[in-house]
């Protein structure tokens, strides 16, 4: 039985390719590029004029982006996930139990995709391929959307989520309903910043990472 089956919030909120993408700390257009490359899939809508991409879509770019930080190829990439597929065809990156796995712990080389298979953890794309040292999975690739994403993270943002049931997914302060888009806006002048302390109680930790991941964003 799929995911899709058991668990329907993986459906909920609706990403455009520029919110995908700083979600996943790269540009819509690199967003676009995956798609086309079939490593990651928009699963909502796929077409003109724009790609809409569900949470889970969004956690798996954020994969990719993991994976192609520590020097993995497309090709490496693409593998692993069509092996995953045939057993998970919906969010393999996700789904299936894959990591990074090194031959030697603390090793400074990148390592190899592995997936487990019959209890061992065995590389991907090699039939019969060597058994590895257990990886460090890329199950946290859910944790980190939920707390804002990729520039979040780097950013060392703490107040920060994202929620598919809330505001249809659009990065908000954490528990309310204030998109931090909506923060920054009304935050680029001093009456607007007063009035978001004054009016709505946010503070100024609030607003500040507002207006980081905001620039942060429109920077990619």
């Amino acid at each position: 039985m799929t995911a899709a089956t058991t668990d329907r919030s993986e459906f909920l909120g609706v990403f455009s390719p520029y919110r995908a993408g700083a979600l996943a700390g790269v540009s819509g257009n690199r967003i676009g590029q995956w798609a086309r490359y079939g490593v990651v899939s928009p699963t909502i809508y796929e077409g003109r004029p724009a790609n809409r991409y569900a949470f889970y879509d969004v956690a798996e770019a954020i994969v990719v982006h993991q994976l192609q930080d520590a020097r993995f190829t497309y090709d490496e990439i693409h593998a692993a996930i069509n092996n995953a597929r045939e057993r998970f065809p919906n969010w393999p990156l996700l789904h299936a139990d894959l990591g990074v796995a090194r031959h030697v712990i603390g090793a400074s080389d990148r390592g190899v995709i592995v997936e487990k298979l019959d209890g061992a953890y065995v590389e991907t794309g090699r039939p019969g391929g060597q058994i590895v040292i257990k990886p460090q999975l890329l199950e946290l690739a859910r944790d980190m959307l939920a707390s804002g994403g990729w520039l979040a993270r780097h950013l060392h943002l703490e107040r920060i989520e994202v929620d598919p049931e809330k505001l249809g997914g659009a990065p908000t302060l954490r528990g309310r309903r204030w998109p931090v888009e909506r923060v920054a806006r009304t935050a680029a002048d001093a009456a607007g910043r007063e009035l978001l302390i004054e009016d709505y109680g946010l503070d100024t930790r609030d607003i500040d990472e507002s207006v980081r991941w905001t620039q942060a964003a429109a920077a990619l």
